[in-house]
């Protein structure tokens, strides 16, 4: 199980970062970002289920599991994927 606290910009670059390595892979969308409003609590309520449905999803590939990305992504101090 993961646990950490992540800000949105990671989730975002996470996906990216999947995305463009396994692009026949079928990685799901994670919400878009939004710049007003986004303290709202159905707003984090929505965006925190679509998140999990993301990992969800992803756990199904060991290969992503195990990749450079998503180690890098489940540190305790965060990421840096370039």
């Amino acid at each position: 199980m993961f646990e950490g606290q992540r800000r949105y910009n990671e989730f975002y670059l996470l996906h990216e970062t999947l995305i463009k390595r396994w692009p026949a892979i079928p990685i799901p969308s994670i919400p878009p970002k939004k710049n007003f409003g986004n303290k709202d609590i159905i707003f984090i309520q929505q965006r925190r289920y679509y998140l999990e449905r993301f990992f969800r999803c992803i756990s199904k590939f060991d290969f992503i599991v195990n990749s450079v990305e998503f180690k890098a992504f489940s540190r305790p101090n965060g990421m840096k994927i370039d």
